[in-house]
Order: structure tokens, then C-alpha cells, then sequence
């Protein structure tokens, strides 16, 4: 049996993408009372209470509708399944392209979060500090005010628990893409191995605050993930050629050899990765989709992805470049604005002065 049979590489990566944007959100609000709340001791401590109940009533709930979603689709669903398992493979695989392409285009943006959930958390602790100055004020204004004194008493407890269960659905979401296409006993220990990596990561960050520099490794994990989708678009056409062809012929999805000839590339007798003895050639067919038999549509499809993405990500740092550069010209004009009304002022300021001292000089020869 092959290594992907045990380890599912696009369920790791989802999990653990979806565990570190969990785990880093967690991390910098746990990270922030620290550096806020250095001498209010009980008040830290009763705030990261807050974090840690929602972040785990988060993840209990996400668990929860994740084994509703397998229970349903194992009850209901399976005959469906084995009617038309090649139709079935091929959509799924094109539904955990797009949604692992988009996953991966947005874990480049990974590194920004650390200072726009500090920026949600300072919102948050602003709120809480008005709430207590204002706790001895009389407040009665009816249930509007009372949502939102709630909103500001538990914005601790509400935010990890309002993103951990937007995580865990994303995961859902992704997972139910892929599942379906990978071995049932390839799941649990992607899932663990995500988790695990996900939050020594989130751990990483909380320890080492800003001296960390996650853009790179980001950078790289995008790269796999983007290898892992191009090979699902190759499996995804090569299921569809091959329950067409199937049904033509009358063979059987497993049969081995059952290709159509005329679009045919490459069909090698070696290097098959569904064989029990694969070894690298199953590591390689999970990784970038390698298989020992591709036809022209196969190949198109897998140039075409890259295209497409290619084209995505310039078209992203055209964009970021010019609104970066937008940024800095307004930059550029703010200080000359401000200096010329500052000048403005300096100038005002010793005719002013100069103006007082005329005037008291001339109420003094007056009275002299």
C-alpha cells in the first residue's frame, strides 16, 4: 500500500492552514493582554479565560457539524457514489481546486494578520475599559444597551469563539472537497499532523511576537498547495476521460490498462503510483498528481491551471504595487501640507508677540 493511503497531503495542508489562521488570531490576543495588562493581574487572567472558552466552544461545535456532515453523507449518500464514481471524483476534484487555489493565494496574506486582529483586540480592550469607567455611571437604556454592554463585557470570549467556528466550517468545507477522493484511513492522521503543526506555529508566534518572520515559510506552502491543486485538475480530467471511456467500453473504473488511445500521451507500464509497492511515485502522485498514463487533455489542463495562476498572482502585485505607491504620494504630500500650515503658523506667532509688546509699551507711555 502507498504512503498516501495513510497521510492525505491536501487534508493536512487544509487543516493546517485553517489551525494556524485559529491559532495565530489566539495568539495574538493572548500575546496583547500580556503586554497591555502587565500589572492588572486578575483582570488578565479573567480575560484569557474569556479567549480560551470561546476558542474551545468553537472548536467543540466545529467537531460537531463536522461529524453530523460524514454521518449524512455515509447514510445517504453512498449509494450514489458507486452509481457514478468517476463523475463524482472529477467534481469533487474541481471543487477542492478552486477552493484550495483560493486557500493558497490567501495564505500569502497570512503575515498581515498578526497586526489586524492586534488592531481588533486594542478595539476590544477599548471598549472594555469604557464599560468599567462607566460602571458606576447610571446606564438604563433599555435592551439595545444591554446587547451591547454583553457585546463589550464577552468581546473576548465572543471574537476567538465567532473565528475558531468560521474556521472549523471553512475546514468542513474544504475537507468535504477532498474526502471523497482520497482513502478513508488517510484522513485521521492528516488531521492530527495539521492540528498539531497549526498550533506549534500559533504557539511560535505567541512566544516569539514580532522578532518572527512567517511570510517565507507561507510563501512555500503556497507553492505545494498550488502543486496539490494543478494534480487534482489532472485527476479530475482523467476521471471524467475515464468513466466516459468506461462506459463505451463497458470495462470497469479499476481495470488496469483501460485508457483511450487517441488522446493518449504517455502510457508506462512502471512508475504506476496506485500499485501497493509505489513508493515515491504514490508520494509524487499526491504531491503534483503524477500518473503513468495522461492524455492531451490531462497535460492541457494541468499548463492551463498554471496559467491561470500565474496571471492571478501578477495581476494580485500589480495591484498591491499600485496602491502601495498610491500610499506613499499621499505620504509624500502630508508632510508638505502640514509644514506649510506650520510654517504659516511660526510666521504668525512672533508678529503676535510683537503686536503685544507694542501695545504694552504704548499703554505704558500712556500712563507715564
Amino acid at each position: 500500500m502507498g504512503a498516501e493511503e495513510y497521510f492525505s497531503i491536501p487534508i493536512f495542508f487544509i487543516i493546517f492552514r485553517e489551525t494556524t489562521e485559529a491559532a495565530i488570531i489566539v495568539s495574538v490576543l493572548l500575546s496583547f493582554l500580556n503586554q497591555v495588562l502587565t500589572e492588572d493581574l486578575a483582570l488578565r487572567k479573567r480575560l484569557a479565560r474569556q479567549v480560551w472558552a470561546g476558542t474551545f466552544l468553537g472548536l467543540l461545535v466545529s467537531l460537531a457539524i463536522g461529524a453530523a456532515f460524514v454521518v449524512i453523507w455515509n447514510l445517504y449518500a453512498t449509494n450514489l457514489w458507486a452509481a457514478s464514481e468517476g463523475i463524482w471524483v472529477g467534481c469533487f476534484s474541481f471543487v477542492a481546486v478552486i477552493m484550495i487555489t483560493v486557500m493558497g493565494i490567501a495564505m500569502l496574506r497570512t503575515n498581515q494578520m498578526h497586526d489586524k486582529w492586534k488592531h481588533k483586540l486594542a478595539k476590544a480592550m477599548d471598549d472594555e475599559s469604557h464599560r468599567q469607567l462607566s460602571a458606576t455611571g447610571i446606564s438604563n437604556h433599555g435592551q439595545r444597551q444591554s446587547r451591547k454592554r454583553f457585546a463589550r463585557k464577552y468581546a473576548l470570549f465572543l471574537l476567538p469563539l465567532v473565528t475558531v467556528l468560521r474556521e472549523g466550517l471553512e475546514a468542513v468545507v474544504f475537507i468535504g472537497g477532498v474526502t471523497f477522493t482520497e482513502e478513508p484511513q488517510a484522513i485521521p492522521l492528516a488531521v492530527l499532523a495539521g492540528c498539531a503543526l497549526g498550533w506549534l506555529v500559533g504557539f511560535a508566534i505567541y512566544r516569539g511576537s514580532h522578532r518572527m518572520k512567517l511570510h517565507p515559510f507561507f510563501v512555500g506552502s503556497t507553492c505545494l498547495l498550488m502543486l496539490i491543486a494543478a494534480g487534482l485538475v489532472a485527476k479530475g480530467i482523467a476521471a471524467f476521460e475515464a468513466d466516459q471511456w468506461n462506459r463505451a467500453t463497458g470495462a470497469q473504473s479499476d481495470d488496469a490498462g483501460t485508457y483511450d488511445p487517441r488522446v493518449n500521451v504517455w502510457a508506462l507500464k512502471c512508475c504506476d503510483p496506485k500499485q501497493p509497492d509505489a513508493g515515491w511515485w504514490g508520494v509524487a502522485n499526491a504531491l503534483v498528481g503524477w500518473s503513468n498514463v495522461a492524455s492531451y487533455w490531462t497535460v492541457g489542463a494541468y499548463i492551463l491551471y498554471w496559467a491561470l495562476v500565474s496571471a492571478w498572482l501578477v495581476r494580485l502585485r500589480n495591484k498591491r504595487l499600485s496602491k502601495a505607491k498610491g500610499k506613499s504620494v499621499v505620504g509624500e504630500q502630508r508632510p508638505l501640507l502640514s509644514g506649510s500650515a506650520g510654517s504659516s503658523l511660526e510666521v504668525a506667532r512672533p508678529d503676535e508677540g510683537s503686536s503685544g509688546n507694542n501695545r504694552g509699551e504704548s499703554s505704558r507711555n500712556s500712563d507715564n
